[in-house]
């Protein structure tokens, strides 16, 4: 494991925010929306955002705009439609409210956390049919630990060549289960229980869901957001995939997923695995951090 103090560089269009507007085009597929940044290298990044996140949180815009303006490689960032036709397509696009805030709390929760790994395929199609015959394939925090678990099971495919996972370690049970007491007063496991006896598509009463409040959600998103599951986490996905290098991107400041060269520690020898931790970046890689970042996924890139 390498632990990078680098002398944070960006170069002046980022400073002045030149082309940051205009970075982007929206693409569509299946029903499904995400930006696509064009350059002209022959190896597309898929880079997926986080947790009920957007595609234009500001590390995904940063990331994928010096990768694709500073660097020339394509980035293609997926918006995950957390199954709400809503979140698709021009009007939320092109809507500023739209992106205003971090979580989508405001929606019904009928989203699986397994529904990330089907719409990075539909992603991974479209960039085929572009002509692309390389393929990484990214994700920050919660989605690069589903951009893990959709690698897990499709790294045979000839056309993903590598994957890069920000700030994605382990998915730790436990602390799930006294952070929901300590935040409600609520057994995890009780009410896991009592909602695989319902239907999937049954709403059930619970003060909060992940980041929301008081939200509406489904029987079947709470179980699979919660129940205990090790694809949920990097490590165990990372462990099967032998034949293409995966990047593994910490920062050292990192408050929500720490520590990140501890979770990779089982696998810390696997010799497709390079882990890198940036000093003084946190989770979101902010005060120039990206920079560091986007070096080293294009490094990895350079190397195929």
């Amino acid at each position: 494991m390498k632990i990078f103090k680098l002398v944070p560089f960006v170069c002046l269009a980022v400073l002045l925010g030149i082309g940051s507007a205009k970075a982007q085009t929206v693409v569509n597929s299946e029903g499904l929306a995400g930006d696509f940044y064009n350059a002209d290298g022959d190896v597309a990044v898929v880079l997926l955002h986080g947790t009920l996140a957007h595609n234009r949180m500001e590390i995904i815009k940063t990331l994928a705009t010096l990768i694709s303006e500073d660097y020339g490689y394509p980035v293609l960032a997926p918006n995950l439609s957390l199954n709400n036709k809503n979140r698709m397509g021009d009007s939320i696009q092109t809507s500023t409210k739209s992106y205003a805030t971090l979580t989508a709390c405001d929606i019904d929760h009928t989203h699986k956390y397994e529904d990330a790994l089907a719409e990075l395929g539909v992603w991974v199609e479209y960039l085929k049919q572009q002509g692309f015959k390389k393929i990484i394939v990214a994700g920050h925090s919660r989605g690069g630990r589903q951009a893990s678990a959709f690698l897990a099971k499709n790294f045979s495919d000839p056309a993903i060549v590598g994957g890069v996972l920000i700030a994605s370690g382990l998915s730790r049970n436990e602390r799930n289960i006294e952070n929901y007491k300590k935040d409600t007063g609520l057994d995890l496991r009780k009410l896991l229980r009592e909602f695989s006896k319902l239907p999937d598509t049954e709403y059930v009463d619970v003060p909060k869901f992940i980041y929301c409040e008081k939200p509406r959600v489904t029987a079947g998103a709470f179980i699979s957001e919660y129940t205990e599951d090790p694809s949920h986490s990097a490590p165990y996905n990372v462990a099967k995939i032998q034949n293409i290098p995966i990047l593994v991107i910490g920062g050292s400041e990192d408050t929500v997923v720490p520590n990140i060269g501890t979770d990779f520690e089982t696998i810390s020898t696997q010799r497709n695995l390079r882990i890198e931790i940036i000093e003084g970046a946190d989770h979101f890689f902010r005060d120039l951090y990206a920079d560091d970042a986007a070096m080293m996924i294009v490094d990895l890139i350079e190397k195929i």
